[in-house]
């Protein structure tokens, strides 16, 4: 298996093929579209991809995905695309392009109202420094400011802003792949822009080889590859490491014109240097978790649990003091205080949560109940937000990816999960996505391997990230036992993954 940091360098990567791809959109339009017709451009670019991939999927949205869909559709597409051609005809395209670096701005500001994500100073200052070198490298002294291009250029920005929170808000329907997601998002922006298109501009008069050549690219590479790559990023990496690769596109248009016999002076070198130190600046996590000190007080929520149970013991047997929560919770250890809170009343568990190091969410339920989980989980969130507490939640299995086939949850892969245990999957789901949506929380979601039973204390496991981890033979289990002392572990030495697995060693 790869190391943690090698997949998130290789998710990274991939996710910043797609404004490298829409950096060429420029060079493209200019060199080989017919001149006077950006929105059938924009058109040609969204429909066709959009459809592609429901013919590719055979998947279309159900439930409030339907309405869920189309507003991502338009704040990633459909508005987005005649916007930005009003401020390129209004605005010089340094100018246009330096209103589009500021997206990571917007994002971190809007990530503090939808994801309760408050950016730190390192990632608002290089915000602005990445501002600052796109404007060096494309800004010249022709640059002039129109106010309806201005707002135009703005607007754009802040709707796929907008649309990047709401994308890493709402996650993805269980079973629901990055290639199904765009191409329901293409073709609602598709359908919004086409009574546009033929209203304002109509067809071109003629496309020749090198303009349907041009729609093809916009359409393919920089359509639904693109999209499906960036969504797919936008779920897998922080809001605040994948928003600032938007800097990449003016940078590859500039290495285009660069290409086609422009030149760069030393300012625009330096602004160029100064976007790219941006760009990678953020994709570092400088919010070190400092290791929990000995003999600290842990929280257990759900300790009469077979695995809250264990915790408790384990982090016994490691000095720590423990508040074991349940309706009923006994225990005659001096070192264990039982307190007796009912999950469903936030106040109560609020309290009973005062006073901790450390919270260990251990609450399933069978048959499933999605509403209590998610919102237990978004309880214990908010309290440990206001106190700085480190939450573990343990999660379920069906929140992984499938070995051998990324694109799988193991919610659905009936290898792993019989059909009876489908909706106890999916609450699972739906509990990782509260917390991705909890950003300003310190938690970690623990998901166990497919099979977990009361065992043996060997002590020794193997640890993943977000992809379910096997033996040899195929078989994914771990004892309850080596499960909290995992669970402990990840505790008094913090990873810097959010979603991580174990599997018996």
């Amino acid at each position: 298996m790869h190391s943690s940091p090698t997949r998130r360098a290789a998710t990274v990567a991939l996710t910043a093929l797609a404004p490298a791809c829409w950096g060429t959109t420029y060079a493209v339009t200019t060199q080989l579209l017919p001149p006077g017709h950006p929105l059938f451009a924009g058109l040609m670019r969204a429909l066709p991809a959009g459809l592609a991939g429901l013919a590719l999927t055979r998947t279309l949205p159900r439930g409030q995905w339907w309405w869920k869909a189309a507003v991502l559709g338009v704040l990633n597409i459909g508005a987005l695309f005649p916007l930005l051609f009003v401020a390129a005809e209004r605005l010089p395209g340094g100018v246009a392009a330096t209103l589009g670096a500021a997206q990571p701005l917007l994002v971190a500001g809007l990530a503090i109202a939808v994801l309760h994500d408050r950016p730190t100073a390192w990632r608002w200052t290089w915000g602005v420094l990445g501002v600052l070198g796109v404007a060096l490298v494309v800004l010249g002294p022709q640059a002039r400011l129109d106010a309806v291009g201005v707002l135009a250029g703005l607007g754009g920005t802040a709707g796929m802003a907008g649309g990047v929170v709401l994308t890493k808000r709402w996650g993805r329907p269980a079973g629901v792949g990055p290639l199904t997601l765009a191409g329901w998002q293409l073709t609602a922006g598709g359908l919004l822009l086409l009574p546009l298109t033929f209203a304002v501009e109509g067809v071109p008069e003629r496309i020749g080889a090198g303009a349907a050549g041009g729609y093809l690219w916009l359409g393919s590479m920089g359509g639904l590859i693109a999209y499906t790559l960036w969504f797919r990023g936008i779920g897998r990496l922080p809001v605040g490491a994948s928003a600032p690769l938007v800097l990449l596109s003016p940078l590859v248009a500039t290495v285009v014109g660069i290409t086609l016999g422009e030149s760069l002076t030393w300012p625009q070198t330096t602004g160029f240097v100064l976007a790219l130190a941006a760009m990678l600046a953020a994709q570092l996590d400088i919010r070190r978790r400092p290791s929990m000190p000995t003999q600290k007080t842990i929280a257990v929520l759900g300790a009469t649990g077979m695995v809250g149970s264990r915790v408790i013991a384990e982090a016994r047997s490691r000095g720590h003091r423990v508040r074991a929560l349940s309706r009923k919770p006994v225990s005659d250890d001096p070192g264990v205080t039982p307190v007796a809170v009912d999950a469903n009343d936030p106040s109560a568990l609020r309290e009973a949560l005062a006073g901790s190091d450390a919270v260990v969410l251990a609450v399933r339920t069978f048959p499933a109940d999605a509403a209590f989980l998610t919102g237990t989980t978004r309880t214990v969130l908010d309290a440990a937000a206001e106190r700085g507490t480190r939450v573990l939640v343990v999660g379920g299995a069906g929140a992984l990816r499938s070995p051998g086939d990324q694109e799988l949850l193991v919610a659905d892969n009936p290898a792993y999960v019989p059909a009876e245990y489908r909706a106890v999957a999916a609450a699972g789901i739906a509990q990782l996505e509260a917390c991705r949506s909890h950003a300003a929380a310190d938690w970690v979601y623990l998901s166990p391997p497919a099979e977990l039973a009361p065992g043996p204390r060997t002590g020794r496991y193997r640890r993943g990230t977000d992809t379910l981890l096997t033996a040899p033979d195929g078989s994914s289990s771990i004892s309850a036992e080596d499960m909290a002392v995992a669970i402990l572990d990840e505790l008094e030495n913090p990873g810097a993954d959010r979603h991580i697995t174990v599997q018996a060693s």
